[in-house]
């Protein structure tokens, strides 16, 4: 009987060292990769990193120079996420590249600007002025809208972003050269103004409430967690998008960024 009983204990041992080795395993931090540009999206992104600690999940941020390789490193499996781009540059790139990406959430929505080393206001700006636009597709689109915004040009109404042949009135006579994004603000002593995403101004030490001679107000261009088609409903990734939207972030925004970048109302509400 006595033998039995041993039995039953070293049993129940072995059993509660299995359950206890379990435990462990399930605890242990999963490392998730996510790729950002400098600037905002990489210091934002630290915060959500801190957040993401507390809750068991480690997020190690990985910082890219270029607007291309995030999404192909994201599509080789070198990453499970990345947040470096509005909604509209994403989905260009999907239709472009046919590549299964998607969209997790959203973050925060930041504003563009018109800057100019040689006027110090648009009523400044002379008939014939050659004007700098950001040479991606999405880009060229916001901005011919934000030249539109305060009346330099008019497009066409297309139904999506508008194209440079899109252009329908220019009573100014004004000159459009490409240039792209990171590049603009090095470029303003060769043209008379151009567009700079404020988080590009920001990048360079350049304050865009004080530096900008417009910043545009009301358009959505949402920046966006992606990952690929197949892991967009992970519970993980999904908790990641939410910390985005956290109050340790919202403060940090409000600190560094008032009035330049926005976090969005709903992470998941995507709309068309």
């Amino acid at each position: 009987m006595r033998k039995k009983w041993w039995t039953l204990i070293a049993v129940s041992l072995f059993l509660a060292g299995c359950s206890s080795s379990t435990a462990s395993e399930d605890s242990e931090e999963r490392t998730i990769k996510i790729g950002v540009t400098g600037g905002p999206p990489e210091q934002i992104t630290e915060i959500v990193k801190e957040e993401a600690a507390k809750e068991g999940i480690d997020l190690e941020v990985v910082k890219f120079n270029d607007y291309i390789t995030p999404n192909r490193a994201l599509s080789s499996g070198e990453l499970e996420l990345n947040m470096f781009q509005t909604k509209q540059f994403l989905e260009n790139y999907i239709e472009d590249r046919k590549d299964a990406l998607a969209i997790v959430g959203t973050t925060y929505n930041s504003t563009y600007g018109i800057y100019s080393e040689k006027y110090e206001s648009l009523d400044e700006i002379p008939d014939g002025a050659t004007l700098g636009v950001i040479n991606d597709p999405v880009n060229v689109g916001r901005s011919l809208l934000l030249y539109e915004e305060v009346e330099l040009l008019q497009v066409e109404q297309t139904g999506g972003l508008p194209k440079m042949k899109d252009i329908k009135e220019n009573p100014k006579k004004f000159k459009f050269t490409e240039i792209e994004g990171p590049l603009m603000l090095r470029t303003l002593g060769s043209i008379d103004a151009g567009v700079v995403a404020s988080t590009h101004a920001i990048d360079q030490g350049i304050n865009p409430l004080e530096e900008a001679i417009y910043l545009e107000t009301g358009m959505e261009f949402p920046m966006v967690v992606a990952a690929k088609e197949e892991d967009k409903d992970d519970p993980d990734y999904k908790r990641i998008t939410e910390l985005y939207h956290s109050d340790a972030v919202k403060e940090f925004i409000e600190e560094r960024y008032e009035n330049v970048i926005v976090v969005t109302d709903d992470p998941f509400q995507l709309d068309e």
